[in-house]
């Protein structure tokens, strides 16, 4: 009769320590997603295997920005008038294809703004 008892107090206590245990994840969670109020990245595309270019919101501002395995970078703060035309253009996919610059222009500029950067470091 005493080995009964023992499994049923261990069964319990086994519950107890699972429903607290769920207790504590929950409070973890809540906790740890806080910071998404905070920081989203609103679109990424990969350029290779292990690096992607992505407009990211920090607080208020938007930027792009660089992901690697070895760094993150900050390319570009974007200016409101690109956040506008940023945001009409997830709102209203078809609408702004044509108004914007094309991938070709806006590549352009990047590179020739890197290579301004990099004169200026020299």
């Amino acid at each position: 009769m005493d080995i009964y008892i023992t499994v049923f107090k261990t069964i319990v206590f086994l519950i107890i320590i699972i429903f607290m245990i769920n207790i504590c994840l929950k409070l973890l969670g809540k906790y740890a997603n806080q910071s998404k109020k905070n920081f989203r990245i609103i679109q990424k595309i990969a350029v290779s295997k292990t690096s992607s270019i992505g407009i990211v919101q920090i607080i208020d501002t938007y930027y792009v920005m660089s992901f690697s395995e070895n760094r993150n970078e900050i390319l570009k703060e974007l200016s409101d008038n690109e956040v506008a035309q940023l945001l009409d253009s997830m709102e209203n996919p078809k609408e702004s294809e044509n108004n914007g610059k094309n991938f070709k222009q806006i590549l352009q500029e990047m590179n020739d703004k890197i290579q301004e950067l990099k004169k200026r470091k020299r």
